[in-house]
């Protein structure tokens, strides 16, 4: 089977699409990657030996069509004549942006998957029609439900070519094995509200080089080689300084060679998961590694324990960003004594929590490395995936409920949570009676929790979907609402009813229809 997928982000982005195609490669397809121009370079080095085939960029074609509109048309009408030559059997279309979605609509394909029409206008020429299936949750996600979205972008992107009961027979990534090599460090991701603190990052480096004997690499882009400079005269020891001073090949080269890599900036992780190195992502302002961390199994994140994280978007207006300041350096500097040594990992401090990626039934999860208490965000995370991969994937077998609970088992239930308003609203979400007229809006003024669920089932997919898994996955958030209550509240109460299984260790038992989906 030959495939085309579209991918015409940033570098980040084309990145996160990497286990879609490495997965329909491994298939046996034949996969080529359309990209922006300015990607082509990096998608050819992230998709060694196939086929990659370049696109202009927006602004590119703005530029040449203000200096000679015949000559930008005549450059596309090129460019689609030598696709309208190709044949594909399917075309999987990853953004949603106009010109993606008309190319998604305008290319040879026997079969057409993801955004080919938008969620708030039409597309040029071509009817319209509703956002459904995994495109209507990627918009659903970034537009309402970030705070508590616990599906990976690249677990979102692989729905769009591969179904739930396939990619649960693919064989699950390893961890990175334990590496010899420098420590990398990049200085920022991509705007001042995900930078380090200079005086953090000299604190950083030198009690790294103390705590582990490894020299240190700084990475970053070359408008920071004068912070890099300041840097290096307040760090004690020697340090690697190849900020600004590697090409895209150079910089692949470079984190290749590491044995581990601490970054603010996501797309440096991604590249690191490609090269499946190992990475303590560091995640502050509107990073969120349940979205974007690095996709790779034993991975750890970091992130701000506040209740504005992550936030609206960079450029919000904060001023203080405490999420920054409560990156403290000595403990980093001991979170990566403990990921070489192999002991447990030391206790984050209060303002901090530290996750670690593990893959569950081909999705990537998070999870805390120390037991803590849940948080509304940590619950509604748990309770709305679960029911979002019902409806998007309802063959995938999840984990136990009792399982994604464990770590906040016997911290009480959150207060700003209301559990039996939840379980009202999704038992009644389940019956016929919400296809009445006002019916949703009567259900959605008395009971607001369930504004990210409608706005995925109603609004993107426009109450399109298939409604049986949707009637059935309000009923299950229903019943598993009561048992985790039960689990986390009543802990104490249920120790009494423990029993031990074959390995010594404590369990306890929830209804059989619970425990997994299989």
């Amino acid at each position: 089977m030959k495939t085309l997928v579209i991918q015409r982000a940033r570098l980040g982005d084309l990145l996160q699409t990497l286990p879609l195609i490495r997965s329909l490669s491994d298939a046996g397809e034949t996969v080529t990657v359309l990209v922006s121009e300015d990607m082509v370079e990096a998608a050819k080095l992230a998709h060694p030996g196939g086929e990659v085939a370049e696109f202009p960029g927006k602004g590119s074609l703005i530029d040449l069509a203000t200096v000679s509109p015949m000559k930008a048309a005549g450059m596309l009408y090129r460019l689609l004549g030598d696709f309208g030559k190709k044949s594909f059997d399917r075309l999987l279309q990853m953004n949603h942006d106009g010109t993606g979605a008309l190319l998604g609509r305008i290319l040879p394909a026997s079969e057409r998957k993801g955004f080919l029409a938008l969620h708030d206008r039409p597309v040029p020429g071509f009817d319209g029609g509703r956002l459904s299936g995994w495109p209507a949750y990627l918009v659903a996600s970034a537009r309402g439900v970030r705070a508590i979205n616990r599906i990976h972008l690249s677990d979102v992107w692989k729905g769009f070519g591969l179904s739930g009961s396939k990619r649960q027979t693919e064989k699950s990534p390893h961890p990175p094995l334990p590496r010899t090599g420098p420590i990398g460090l990049v200085l920022s991701g991509r705007s001042a509200y995900r930078e380090l603190a200079l005086e953090d990052a000299a604190i950083l480096v030198d009690r790294i080089r103390s705590l582990t004997g490894r020299p240190v690499v700084l990475l970053g882009r070359p408008d920071e080689r004068d912070k890099a400079r300041v840097l290096t005269r307040l760090i004690s020891g020697p340090v690697v300084n190849r900020v600004g001073e590697t090409s895209l090949s150079q910089l692949w080269d470079e984190v290749a060679s590491l044995s581990l890599l601490l970054s603010p900036d996501t797309a440096t992780l991604h590249l690191a998961a490609c090269l499946n190195v190992p990475s303590i992502g560091l995640f502050f302002a509107n990073a969120q590694p349940h979205e974007t961390g690095a996709y790779i199994p034993g991975s750890l994140a970091v992130t701000a324990d506040l209740e504005c994280h992550p936030c609206t978007g960079e450029g919000s207006g904060c001023t203080g960003m405490e999420c920054r300041e409560l990156m403290d350096p000595g403990y980093l500097a001991l979170l990566v004594e403990g990921f070489f040594s192999g002991e447990a990992l030391p206790k984050p401090p209060q303002g901090l929590r530290v996750w670690r990626s593990v893959m569950e039934s081909g999705f990537l999860s998070l999870r805390p490395t120390h037991s803590r208490s849940a948080t509304r965000e940590d619950l509604l995370g748990i309770l709305f995936r679960r029911f979002y991969l019902r409806v998007l994937e309802p063959a995938v077998s999840l984990p136990s409920l009792e399982e994604e609970c464990e770590p906040f088992a016997g911290e009480g239930w959150p207060s700003l949570l209301s559990g039996d308003h939840l379980v009202k609203g999704a038992s009644l979400s389940s019956r016929p009676w919400l296809e009445q007229p006002g019916a949703k809006r009567r259900l959605l003024e008395e009971i607001p929790l369930l504004w990210p669920l409608f706005l995925f089932t109603e609004e993107m997919e426009g109450g399109e979907g298939d409604r049986k898994s949707q009637r059935q996955a309000f009923s299950r958030l229903s019943e598993e609402t009561r048992i985790a209550r039960d689990l986390i509240v009543n802990r104490n109460r249920l120790r009494g009813g423990k029993k031990t299984d074959d390995s010594g260790l404590s369990v306890i038992r929830v209804p059989a229809n619970l425990a997994g989906e299989g």
